[in-house]
Parts: C-alpha cells; structure tokens; sequence
C-alpha cells in the first residue's frame, strides 16, 4: 500500500474531490500542512502540492524552513512529487508579493514566482501522456521565470486545440505546472512517463 502526503490548509486548498479518492484508492492519504509549521510525512511514495494561494501566505510558508528541506530532499533522492499551480510556486526559490517583497520558498525547483505586474492566465488545458488525455485548467495571476536545467515535459493545448504557452516541467520524479488536472478517472501514475 503506497502512502501519500497531501498538502492542505489555507494556502494549499484546490484539488479536485475526484483526484483526492483516486489517491485515496491507491493508498493511505496523509495530510499535513505547510501553513502550520508541519514536516513531511515520513516514508512516502508520493507528495501532492494542490493549488491554492501561496502568496496569500508567504510569510508564514517561508518560516517552515524544515519542510522546505524535506522537500529538497526527498526531490534529489528521486522521490515523486505532483505540484499544480500554488503548489509550482511553493516549490520555487522565491516568492515575490505584489509589494515587491522576496520570500524564500522550498527551493526544489529553480525558478523564481512573482506577483508582481501580474495578470490573469485563464482557460480549460490538455495534454496527452503515453496515448492518455488528461483535462484541466489554468486559472492564476503569477508568473515564474525559469532559470535552471530542467526539462519541458509535455505540450499543452486549449479547448479549441490550439498550442499555449504554459509550461508543464519534469525535475528528476518532480513534475510541476501551473494546470490543475484532473485525474480522478486515470491512472495518476502516467505522468512520470514523460
């Protein structure tokens, strides 16, 4: 029986009810919360980062600097991790809010989020991985800038089929992007094909 850590808490707070049984049906669902101070789960399979609102609370997530190393971790030694959207920005180095200030973040990946001249990135998303489709969508004002070596892993398109230029990327068994999917009707473990 596998165990996964879920995030959830006021700054992690968006996943779909469908993805959280599908979780549940794979094995035992840990939750803990960033926000509170809380470590990682000890000896998981999987950690899901769900959306939320980070910014809201980066302050707070920057002083769990345990986690944030737990984290790190647990990335280089190949663990699995799934992060959507907050849970990409909570991932990052840093934070930047809307008044300019720099919070540190987990550090797992190399890229910076801000809040800064932010606009809203809005629409239903689809990519296809090993001959399954997974839907989703995009809803977020930040955005990141991407400094390091890790790998773009799948093309992402609209409703109407055409190509965006929203990133879903893959550092070793961590895959990140700004899309909620929806996968409560596949298997999850798909992703790490690409």
């Amino acid at each position: 029986m596998q165990r996964i850590a879920v995030a959830r808490d006021r700054a992690f707070n968006f996943a779909y009810r469908e993805n959280l049984d599908r979780l549940a049906e794979m094995g035992q669902v840990l939750f803990f919360s960033p926000l509170a101070g809380d470590e990682l789960p000890k000896d998981v399979d999987l950690v899901y980062l769900p959306g939320g609102y980070p910014e809201l609370f980066a302050p707070e997530l920057a002083l769990n600097r345990m986690l944030a190393s737990q984290l790190v971790q647990y990335a280089e030694a190949g663990g699995r991790i799934l992060a959507e959207c907050g849970g990409m920005m909570y991932l990052g180095k840093s934070l930047t809010d809307q008044e300019g200030r720099v919070w540190p973040m987990a550090g797992v990946l190399p890229i910076e989020c801000t809040m800064q001249g932010a606009r809203l990135h809005l629409g239903y998303r689809r990519m296809t991985i090993g001959g399954t489709e997974f839907r989703g969508h995009e809803f977020h004002y930040s955005k990141i800038d991407a400094k390091g070596s890790f790998r773009f892993a799948s093309l992402q398109f609209d409703a109407r089929g055409e190509k965006v230029d929203t990133e879903l990327f893959r550092y070793k068994n961590v895959i990140a992007g700004y899309t909620h999917w929806y996968w409560g009707e596949s298997d999850i473990n798909t992703f790490w094909e690409l």
